[in-house]
């Protein structure tokens, strides 16, 4: 073999690994940096930054988001897609106990802030238990007082639920509520489902927010919490049959 065929050679093989190198280096890039299973958002955004921490289960953990970006990031048990019209750092904590879940917030606040977001499978000291929730509970909690519009949105597998609660779970009953602390009771808000999937709702302000399945969404409006509801149709049925007891009597 001529010297120049050799170094001909030489050049190709050299060309070659460096090209596998590459290859090697952008696969392991990808992989660290995207979650590819299943609880990946379906409306992800293209450009969203992608956080590979399904080694985890967040106690604590600070994420920093940058104004008008889109964050993933991908929990052992739980993926959270955050974005903020402000700069945000994110104090992340998620009970082991929370099962796969996938939760969309975005937050348009007057000011930057620190936000405590706290996941947990049953509701937190002081807070009453809800009956058919779905075993999520989400507390927010910001630094400091602030002005904001947010949007909450989980997403729902009604087939998985209902193995997962060992009971039918009805979509159509789902409505978001929040933990009133003034009136120590669980207030339902107006929630509706998107073509993809979320259970969503809209907000003002933050508290501990929970997922329950109730009679009648749809009849519940704003700031009505279920149990005044009921409350009120016991009270309308005692009323009625006292009326026509008296009825009969006269």
């Amino acid at each position: 073999m001529t010297t120049k065929r050799k170094c001909a050679v030489s050049f190709t093989a050299v060309s070659l690994l460096v090209m596998l190198l590459t290859l090697s280096v952008f696969v392991s890039v990808q992989a660290t940096g995207q979650n590819t299973g299943n609880n990946t958002p379906p409306d992800m955004p293209v450009d969203a930054l992608q956080y590979n921490r399904t080694d985890i289960t967040p106690v604590g953990r600070m994420e920093s988001l940058q104004a008008m970006e889109t964050g993933v990031f991908f929990y052992r048990n739980m993926t959270l897609m955050m974005n903020c019209t402000q700069n945000c750092e994110m104090n992340i904590t998620i009970d082991e106990e929370v099962q796969n879940r996938v939760v969309s917030v975005s937050v348009d606040p007057n000011r930057t802030m620190t936000l405590a977001m706290n996941f947990t499978a049953a509701p937190q000291k002081g807070e009453a238990v809800m009956e058919q929730t779905l075993n999520f509970y989400l507390g927010l909690e910001p630094n400091v007082e602030l002005q904001l519009q947010a949007q909450l949105r989980l997403l729902i597998n009604q087939t998985e639920l209902s193995e997962e609660l060992n009971r039918e779970v009805n979509a159509s009953r789902l409505t978001w509520m929040y933990w009133n602390q003034t009136q120590s009771q669980w207030v339902a808000v107006e929630s509706y489902m998107t073509q993809d999937g979320y259970l969503v709702c809209n907000t003002d302000h933050f508290s501990t927010w929970t997922v329950a399945e109730v009679e009648s969404p749809e009849d519940i409006p704003e700031n009505i919490h279920i149990y005044t509801v009921v409350s009120l149709a016991v009270i309308v049925t005692a009323a009625a049959a006292l009326l026509k007891r008296k009825k009969i009597q006269t």
